[in-house]
């Protein structure tokens, strides 16, 4: 490790709490009034020291150059671990590095294919019912309606049919889960899962709902291996270096990771990208000519995207503004050094896109949505400050799969509709992922 330097700084806290209820109170309003103090910055929540680090070149240090020295083992990943068990999301070292091997060939690229075709197909079915929608005049949740869409076809990407009766669970089931993850992080101190409080109760029961309905599905297709070429016979057949298969809980983790951190960061990203351009109309006009000139009225499909460049643009522009995964969590092993601040062995780090996503230093007029940045270029990624997937080896496996499903259900939708907000721009909840606080009322007018 490199030499020790000097404390980083911090902003005024509490005696005993810290900064704990500032960032409580505005997680993501705090954050970025800490990074003004510096590019590396001391952060004491209650008994926890962390240090946010925001520059993009000491980010690339943490989750690339000396990503051995930074685990992901903290507070959150114990967190995640009593949904997804041993998982991609919650593991490190050589049993993360097992479980990446063994789920690469699900995210092949022979099978962008048929993910665009189960995208395009879901997105016909969400037309049918906006069109009526938008007859009738009636007003639609856009954050329900996107995460059914979502939900559909990651059900149906992962299991090669239609979830049918175990849909209805499975959406009540997961704001359960993920309301109490989302507690459990921002708590200084939280009960066992096993004491039974009444919110315990209810996280249990959604969580055996989950594994119930994963286990049926996965005893069937052992029963009758069906030969689809979906990600559950992927992981069937997903074999490790000594020939063994995954067993039915590793089975059971890898699906219940891809079905419920999947369809909800996408879902996000789409009310978002959608919610952006109905409040940036001269953003929106460009993009509908292009859909209107390459498309000419039909569905899009795979071959049509590298054409759809305004579209992109404005896509990686709302990702840039509202990254579904907005904070990671390290824990420091030994102490290190970053821009010449001590970074102590044990305690933890953050580094939030969010934030180094809107610093004026990299991004002029950071909180104007401004795709032109966008335009003619390849996207920017960790170097000028870009990583609404993360980087570094435990960079988001599934992220060419969701901005193809992103860019496919923008297309279709917005070559037929205007959506409208109906209320104003939604706040966001700094959660588990970066979603609208609130229900997004809109309105849906046909083109």
């Amino acid at each position: 490790m490199t030499p020790p330097g000097s404390p980083a700084p911090s902003p005024p806290g509490w005696p005993l709490a810290g900064h704990a209820p500032a960032f409580r109170r505005d997680p993501l309003g705090f954050l970025r009034s800490a990074a003004n103090s510096g590019p590396v910055v001391r952060l004491r929540l209650g008994p926890f020291v962390y240090h946010l680090v925001t520059d993009p070149a000491l980010v690339r240090e943490v989750l690339q150059a000396r990503a051995a020295n930074y685990a992901r083992d903290g507070r959150s990943a114990r967190q995640m671990r009593l949904v997804t068990g041993e998982s991609l999301l919650s593991t490190e070292g050589d049993t993360w590095r097992r479980h990446r091997r063994l789920a690469q060939p699900v995210f092949h690229s022979q099978r962008l294919a048929g993910l665009a075709a189960t995208t395009v197909a879901a997105c016909t079915e969400t037309i049918d019912r906006w069109s009526d929608a938008a007859r009738k005049g009636r007003t639609l949740d856009l954050v329900a309606e996107l995460s059914r869409l979502t939900f559909t076809i990651a059900g149906r990407s992962l299991f090669g049919a239609d979830l049918g009766p175990h849909a209805g669970a499975v959406e009540q089931a997961y704001p359960v889960l993920v309301d109490e993850l989302f507690r459990r992080s921002r708590a200084l101190a939280a009960l066992p899962a096993w004491v039974p409080t009444p919110g315990h109760r209810r996280f249990h029961r959604a969580l055996a709902a989950i594994d119930a309905i994963v286990a049926e599905l996965i005893a069937g297709r052992r029963r009758a291996p069906a030969g689809r070429d979906d990600l559950l016979d992927a992981l069937l057949q997903a074999r490790d270096e000594d020939g063994s298969a995954l067993s039915d809980a590793e089975i059971r983790n890898h699906a219940v990771t891809f079905l419920l951190a999947g369809h909800e960061t996408t879902a996000s990203t789409l009310v978002w990208t959608l919610a952006l351009l109905d409040q940036n109309r001269p953003e929106l006009d460009p993009v509908e000519a292009e859909l209107d000139t390459v498309l000419a009225g039909r569905i899009p499909t795979l071959a049509d995207l590298p054409r759809l460049t305004r579209l992109d643009a404005a896509l990686q522009e709302s990702l840039r503004l509202f990254p579904a995964i907005w904070l990671a969590e390290r824990r420091v092993l030994e102490t290190d050094t970053l821009g010449g601040c001590t970074i102590p062995g044990d305690s933890g780090l953050v580094v939030s896109a969010y934030v180094t996503q809107r610093l004026a230093a990299h991004w002029p007029d950071p909180d104007t949505f401004r795709p032109a940045r966008f335009s003619g270029r390849t996207p920017p990624g960790l170097a000028e400050g870009f990583l609404p997937f993360g980087a570094g080896p435990h960079q988001c496996i599934g992220q060419h799969f969701a901005l193809l499903e992103a860019r496919l259900a923008l297309a279709t939708l917005l070559s037929r509709f205007r959506i409208h907000l109906a209320g104003e721009f939604p706040a966001p909840l700094a959660g588990i992922t970066l979603r609208p606080a609130a229900t997004v009322p809109v309105r849906i007018e046909l083109r």
